[in-house]
């Protein structure tokens, strides 16, 4: 089934499903505006009802969907009732309502407002007080390129000032990912200027094929993200790949946090056995709540060689033909930010090959999700509301979404190898970006361990460069993993 028809499918069946109480804020009507009484009104009107049809848990959160009161506020009220352990540690991370869908589509598809720089955190002391961003990566024709970042490149202020343990959220999101301009101070002592441009951050970013010591052709591709847009470059990649005659393939997940589904499965079937892409073989499946197990005739994603792309009136095929090395193992290297569909191309392969992660542990983001916004919803479903309410929603629900899980990704035996805190690696390795090298760099220190294991030798990653000594909060990554309707 593809991105449209999971679609239009999942909002017709929300009209299968009942709507929210009426709108009744007895004991909130004192204290909440009636313009914000309206607002949360039809935004909660829209979520409640999403969550009632696709949530993936909706059966577990049930009494807590039974509570929900229309005068409550949507962001706080989802994040509450998401589904967690008994100790009320989320097991969900990710649903959520925002309103602001625009920057959010942007964010999960690659088109959108940047710096084009990626960057990880480190305390910068040993009482760990201070905070430092170091950078990982830029992309090609960014600003942050242009002005020379680089990889290792460490910056000790934002727009002037320290970043510390209680303050570098807010200037993270408010420097890097405020839209504008920032001024940067790296340790060098260089200040750098950047003004965010509308781009499209292309997440093919290093290709390149090594000859190894024993004269085996090794080819290497760092990819950042499951675009769409990405598709037709990444079989012109592994055409290249085919024509090298490459021998082994290191696929660099280590900053991938996620993609559209049919993007994954593309990848994968250049990957996989041929013998397995021609037989069609499974390659994921979804586990998903009884209500959409029951309406929705889903069939699993298999491998393939020919994909059908659908937008608007226009059609495209994209084939995989001669893109495929069938090679019979693969080397992956991931971190933390490996989330999502990294994961899921991992657990998906390996009961087809040797699949090798070279890292630290993924990040356990074992579902699939959507993103549907609030206006969409409410043109879907207006010749189910009273008369009026259609007109009376829109001004409200403007720039409102959902992200909402409403699958369990499997492989074709029906195992999630992320669940519930990610895949552990085969062999264990430091992403260290400080340690001089290029990505691709056959001395870049999680590339050299796995070069090292081609070549049949064991070699653990050495003592890190840097005298940082601990990430600021692993999970904390100020990019928003978001996944659309189709993707993981």
């Amino acid at each position: 089934m593809n991105r449209n028809q999971w679609i239009w499918t999942l909002l017709a069946l929300a009209l299968l499903l009942p709507g929210c109480r009426k709108y009744d804020p007895v004991n909130e009507r004192d204290r909440i505006d009636q313009e914000t009484r309206t607002q949360r009104k039809y935004v909660n009107t829209f979520a409640w009802n999403v969550m009632n049809s696709y949530y993936l848990w909706r059966d577990e959160i049930q009494t807590q969907l039974d509570k929900w009161e229309t005068w409550e506020d949507p962001i706080q009220k989802v994040a509450d009732i998401r589904y967690k352990d008994a100790s009320g540690k989320d097991i969900d991370r990710w649903t959520m309502v925002t309103d602001d869908y625009s920057s959010f589509q942007g964010d999960v598809s690659g088109h959108t407002r940047t710096l084009g720089m990626d960057f990880v955190l480190y305390y910068y002391d040993q009482s760990q007080k201070q905070v430092c961003a170091v950078v990982t990566y830029t992309y090609a024709g960014s600003p942050a390129e242009t002005a020379g970042l680089k990889r290792g490149d460490l910056i000790l202020t934002v727009n002037g000032r320290e970043m510390t343990k209680d303050n570098y959220q807010q200037i993270v999101q408010d420097g890097f990912f405020g839209g504008g301009t920032v001024k940067l101070g790296l340790r060098s002592g260089k200040t750098v200027t950047l003004t965010a441009v509308d781009m499209y951050e292309d997440p093919i970013q290093t290709v390149t094929v090594l000859q190894n010591q024993a004269g085996r052709k090794v080819g290497y591709l760092h990819y950042t993200s499951f675009t769409l847009d990405s598709c037709e470059e990444l079989t012109e990649v592994f055409r290249h790949f085919v024509e090298e005659g490459i021998d082994d393939l290191v696929l660099d997940l280590r900053y991938n946090g996620g993609g559209y589904v049919i993007t994954g499965q593309v990848l994968a079937s250049m990957l996989a056995p041929l013998s397995a892409v021609e037989a069609g073989s499974v390659f994921t499946q979804q586990i998903v709540n009884p209500t959409l197990a029951d309406e929705l005739d889903q069939e699993p994603n298999r491998f393939q060689s020919s994909f059908i792309f659908k937008n608007g009136d226009q059609t495209r095929i994209l084939t995989t033909a001669g893109a495929n090395p069938d090679l019979p193992r693969l080397y992956v290297l991931v971190t933390g930010s490996s989330a999502s569909a990294s994961e899921s191309l991992v657990c998906g392969l390996r009961p087809y090959m040797d699949v090798i992660l070279v890292g630290g542990r993924t990040s356990g983001k074992f579902c699939a999700g959507f993103m549907l916004d609030a206006q969409g919803w409410y043109d879907d479903v207006k010749e189910s509301l009273e008369t009026g309410e259609y007109e009376k929603a829109l001004p409200y629900v403007d720039n409102w979404g959902m992200y909402v899980m409403y699958a369990r990704y499997a492989d074709c035996n029906g195992v999630t190898l992320s669940m519930p805190d990610g895949i552990a690696p085969d062999v264990e390795a430091e992403d260290d970006p400080l340690d001089g090298f290029a990505l691709g760099s056959p001395r870049e220190s999680m590339l050299s361990v796995a070069l090292s294991l081609i070549e049949g030798r064991t070699r653990a990653a050495g003592a890190p460069s840097h005298p940082l000594p601990t990430p600021v909060e692993a999970g904390f990554h100020p990019r928003t993993t978001g996944i659309l309707v189709g993707r993981y």
